[in-house]
């Protein structure tokens, strides 16, 4: 596996102040796996919310 270079370490998926899921159509990954970490961070961004909310009621 090669490694990425510091120019290609652009982050593919980020949120931006809203919280709403932002994708980089500039990276130079493919389609799929661009889809696949947005998919993964929304998941991963409401599991937190839920643990957030979960230690609040608590």
């Amino acid at each position: 596996m090669e490694k990425m270079t510091k120019s290609e370490q652009v982050e593919a998926v980020s949120f931006d102040q809203n919280g709403n899921v932002v994708v980089n159509k500039e990276t130079s990954m493919s389609k799929k796996l661009v889809a696949r970490r947005a998919i993964e961070a929304h998941l991963e961004k409401k599991r937190l919310e839920q643990n957030l909310e979960a230690y609040y009621f608590e």
